[in-house]
Formats: structure tokens, C-alpha cells, sequence
């Protein structure tokens, strides 16, 4: 049973959702307009019986420690891994997340074993990838406006021609042929991921540490992991472009970059989850 908790840390409380399991725990931290209660994926772990603990970073959910950098709160996610006695973990980022993960990775105090990335950006190359994204991110998902834009967004995927607008915004395939890929359950599924979506002031932080001018901190950030990686990616994902997953596996000291059949951003969901468990197996049994 999925518990939600707030963990005391030296900079304020840092918001978790602990699914419990067998060791390794995964460190998993979701993407944008995500807080600790979104699952982005975790069954791809649970169901190898391994325990999952996910994370509100900076602005999101109820972490409330200020507007950090993935590098100033590596040590927050290490006081909290204290905290729960969880040791040599393996780390998870999934799309805006990943940044988060790799500066936890990267972290000799909490000495992780593997690394996965899942649909990661920004890599060395900035994001969003598109400039009216660059433009409208900014504003649509404002701490000011995000509130009603993601009320709408409830409303909307309640019907599947609704559902079907917000999932054409994160694939390459048409809406039609992608929502004929999508059994009743992955629409079920896809509801739920998006009703649990929020933006906070964690997006615009996100934002800000995804610009061209900051490329050398993610550079230092990225070559500072040291523990085996498998990066993840498709190239029907609309929401992320497949070099960002490139840049990162070029870059990464020692990492193996696996293309998924996806159909959309959201791996997890729909025909192409089965590769991305696979990936994950031979990569973790290694």
C-alpha cells in the first residue's frame, strides 16, 4: 500500500510517497507537473518487487524547501533516505525528472547503484524543444494560471475525445491511430496520471534550469554520474525529442541507450510497456 508522508529536512519538508518492496528502493522522481503522488511508471519496478519512493522535487506537491536546483537538493534526498534507512538505491528520473536523478546519482553520499532515465530532458541541449513551447510553458503553467489550466484539463479527458487531444499533444502517431492502440484500462490509466497533475512553482523552476545558458551545470551534472545507466527513449514520443536521450548516453559515463516503441511520452501506458519492463530486467540483473 502506497503511504504518503512528509519527511523533516534541514531546508524543510521534502513530500514522499513510499510503495513499499524489496531492496534495492528506487529514488524516483517524476517529471514535470508532477508531485509524488503521479505514478509515472512505478509498476515498471514494483512488479520486480522492489520498493519504490517517490518524490515531490522543488515547487511541487507539498515540498516546501524553496526553489532549489537539482544540485542543491541532492542533499535533501540523502538526509531523507537517512531517514527512511534506505541504502545504495537505484535511481529513477522520468522526462523533467531526470536532471534530479542524475544529481542524486552523481551524489557520493548516497551511492547509487544503477541509474535509469526515462524519456529525460534537458540533456546538454536545452528545453522545450519547440519555441512556441519555450514561449507558452511559461505562461499557461504560471503558479498564477496553473491551477485553472489543469481544472480544464480534468474536465477534458473525461470524455476520449478529450483524452484524445491531450495524449496527441505527447506523440508523433495521429490521434486516431493512437487512441486505437489504447485498451479501456490505459485510458483508465491516463485519466488518473493526468488528474493527479499540477504545475505549482515547480515547473517554472524546471524551466529555468532547462535554458541554453545554464548547458554547463547540466554538462557537470551529467558527467559527475558514475554508477551504470540505461537511458530510455522513443522516437513517436512528441514530448520529449530522441536526441536529448543521445546527448545523455554520449555523455554519460557509462551508459547504454535503449530505443522503445512507445507510442507517446507516457511509456508506461499503452503497447510499448512490455519493451521498456524488458529493458529494465536485463539491465537490472546484469
Amino acid at each position: 500500500m502506497a503511504e504518503r508522508m512528509m519527511v523533516p529536512t534541514s531546508r524543510g519538508p521534502v513530500e514522499i510517497v513510499n510503495v513499499p518492496g524489496n531492496q534495492p528502493y528506487v529514488l524516483f522522481f517524476p517529471g514535470g507537473h508532477c508531485s509524488a503522488v503521479s505514478d509515472c511508471g512505478w509498476s515498471l519496478y514494483t512488479d520486480r518487487g522492489l520498493g519504490v519512493l517517490s518524490f515531490s522535487r522543488p515547487g511541487y506537491g507539498a515540498t516546501d524547501v524553496g526553489d532549489l536546483t537539482a544540485g542543491e537538493f541532492a542533499p535533501l534526498v540523502r538526509e531523507v533516505c537517512q531517514d527512511q534507512g534506505i541504502t545504495n538505491p537505484v535511481v529513477v528520473g522520468v522526462s523533467f525528472g531526470g536532471l534530479q536523478a542524475m544529481a542524486v546519482a552523481g551524489d557520493d553520499g548516497i551511492e547509487a547503484q544503477r541509474m535509469v532515465l526515462h524519456s529525460c530532458a534537458p540533456s546538454t541541449l536545452p528545453y522545450p524543444d519547440s519555441r512556441a513551447e519555450t514561449l507558452m510553458g511559461p505562461v499557461v503553467f504560471s503558479p498564477w494560471a496553473e491551477m485553472l489550466t489543469w481544472s480544464l484539463v480534468r474536465l477534458m479527458v473525461r470524455t476520449d475525445t478529450g483524452l484524445g487531444l491531450m495524449m496527441a499533444q505527447l506523440s508523433r502517431l495521429p490521434r486516431r491511430t493512437l487512441m486505437g492502440m489504447l485498451a479501456p484500462a490505459d485510458k483508465a490509466e491516463a485519466r488518473r496520471f493526468f488528474g493527479t497533475m499540477r504545475s505549482g512553482r515547480g515547473f517554472t523552476n524546471d524551466l529555468t534550469q532547462a535554458k541554453p545558458e545554464r548547458s554547463a551545470s547540466r554538462r557537470a551534472l551529467i558527467t559527475g554520474v558514475r554508477c551504470p545507466t540505461l537511458v530510455t527513449a522513443s522516437r513517436l514520443d512528441a514530448g520529449v525529442a530522441f536526441e536529448h536521450a543521445g546527448d545523455l548516453a554520449s555523455r554519460l559515463p557509462n551508459a547504454t541507450l535503449v530505443e522503445l516503441d512507445s507510442p507517446s511520452h507516457l511509456l508506461w501506458i499503452g503497447p510499448g510497456k512490455e519493451k521498456a519492463a524488458q529493458a529494465i530486467r536485463q539491465f537490472l540483473s546484469r
